[in-house]
């Protein structure tokens, strides 16, 4: 097999590395309900409920606003662009045809990075819920070597083959529905019978109050982010065309009915401020006059957890893949598993800087207060990423009117006016939710100044890094032609058995 011997078009619409050669060596597993629970996964976390849920009614009208101020605009944004550009790389490949290949780098690298951010956080969650489920309490040593345990059996799951792992997924996302349904039912069962924990108001569900909750229009879009991600592996849809609009749209409701059923359960069983802000979620399940019922929610939390933080490291390993193809980093970081067709390399340098990071910060400060800093740079870093997707399509729009002219795919209703609607409403939904996630501290017990400091020093450490990357992955990578760069992914052949 020759890679890149298809004939491809010239100049402009030169094909990219990345939208040719894993078209020819990579499997296409995903299904639209595969991609669906996939988005659910990545985007959907009931710790945002627990968080929201401290805020009582007034969460309400923030959820609403990020719908419509993040999630359905990037959501449009991305089903025009993943048409568009159907390759391996997502957010890269727009950028790069509508912004050049430094706009690309950076945005992919800020789209990236919150795995690491997320990898080195997330184990700390999973602890904290195996801790309720069995009443138990650990010192910060013995925490710290058990989540290293976890993350690094997240990683080895990820290294099994994706369409394996895609079963797996699809059934725990139904269990998700299932364990979303129970705690709404609970929520409803305990206010009929001892009535609401949290008083009704009309002003709070209707009015969001930035004067006194500002920080949690930063929160909700901290738990909206993500959208583009599957595209991250679009030469591995079965179909494109078929499956991105209709993932963008179940998995958005899907994933809305899950945060304000849960969020609405949480304060109906117990008042905002008596719940954990990570747990409380299922925490509160213990009130609710179900014995035993709160050990099995969280154990099945833990899980949920488990598979959102693999579907992670699959859905991200495959943008330092991307960056190995375009020579951003050394030809080490297109390795592929021979039978799984799984980036190895990317997966393993995901987990030991992850690895690395946990284990640092969390020699400085408490495990609550350090995840909820790295959940802030998280948060700032990964909403910048979004000017990488509400961008492109302004420019596509002109650069590429003639494709838009002859080619059929999905594109955003109404003409230009919609889509410069729909990019400035996401871009200053983006831009709001980026200040309130610096500006004001997510927690009482951290003063706003030093709330800013600690996700102002993430977030530079984070461009500090990309600097480097930039720099020292180009050297490297320059040091091979192209045609020696891809010679060991020529022996890849997908008429092999059991590479499906």
């Amino acid at each position: 097999m020759t890679l890149e011997s298809q004939a491809a078009p010239t100049g402009r619409d030169t094909l990219l590395t990345t939208e040719l050669v894993p078209e020819q060596i990579l499997p296409k597993v995903m299904t639209t309900f595969g991609l669906t629970s996939t988005y659910v996964f990545i985007i959907c976390w009931l710790t945002g409920s627990s968080i929201m849920a401290g805020a009582g009614w007034q969460a309400i009208p923030f959820w609403v606003l990020g719908v419509v101020f993040f999630l359905l605009p990037a959501g449009l944004a991305v089903s025009e662009l993943g048409n568009l550009w159907p390759g391996q790389g997502g957010v890269y490949i727009w950028a790069h045809r509508t912004m050049g290949e430094g706009a690309a780098f950076v945005g992919g690298f800020l789209s990236w990075i919150p795995v690491i951010l997320n990898g080195a956080s997330s184990p700390a969650i999973i602890l904290q819920l195996a801790l309720l489920a069995f009443h138990s309490t650990l010192g910060v040593t013995v925490s710290v070597i058990l989540q290293l345990v976890i993350l690094w059996a997240i990683v080895g799951m990820s290294l099994a083959k994706l369409a394996a792992n895609q079963k797996v997924i699809n059934g725990v996302f139904v269990f998700y529905g299932v364990l979303t349904v129970v705690l709404f039912v609970c929520g409803v069962l305990w206010a009929g019978k001892h009535g609401s924990a949290t008083d009704f108001s009309w002003k709070d569900v209707t009015v969001p109050n930035f004067a006194t909750g500002g920080f949690l229009f930063g929160t909700v879009l901290l738990y909206l982010v993500g959208v583009e991600t599957p595209f991250n592996m679009g030469a591995e849809f079965l179909s494109v065309k078929r499956s991105a609009t209709k993932m963008i749209f179940w998995g958005s409701i899907s994933l809305m009915v899950i945060y304000l059923l849960t969020t609405i359960s949480t304060f109906l069983i117990e008042e905002p401020g008596k719940f954990d802000s990570v747990t409380g979620v299922v925490g509160v399940l213990d009130k609710a006059g179900f014995p035993g019922l709160m050990e099995i929610a969280a154990l099945g939390m833990l899980v949920i957890v488990f598979i959102a933080m693999t579907t992670y490291q699959i859905a991200y390993s495959r943008l330092i893949f991307v960056s190995g193809l375009e020579k951003h980093l050394p030809r080490i970081f297109t390795h592929l598993n021979p039978r799984t067709r799984n980036p190895v390399t990317a997966l393993l340098v995901q987990g030991v800087i992850s690895s690395l990071i946990l284990v640092g910060l969390f020699s400085q400060a408490s495990m609550e207060h350090v995840t909820l800093y790295l959940t802030g740079g998280l948060s700032v870093v990964w909403l910048l990423s979004g000017f990488f997707f509400f961008i492109p399509p302004l420019i596509a729009r002109v650069k590429y009117a003639d494709r838009y002219a002859t080619e059929d795919f999905w594109r955003i209703p109404g003409g230009t006016p919609a889509v410069w609607a729909t990019c400035l409403v996401g871009m200053v939904g983006t831009a709001v939710g980026i200040y309130y996630s610096i500006a004001v501290s997510w927690t009482a017990d951290v003063s706003n100044g030093t709330w800013a400091t600690w996700v102002i020093a993430i977030t530079a450490g984070v461009f500090v890094g990309m600097g480097l990357v930039y720099f020292f992955g180009r050297r490297a990578a320059s040091k091979l032609n192209e045609e020696d760069s891809l010679a060991h992914l020529a022996k890849f052949d997908l008429t092999e058995p059991g590479t499906a």
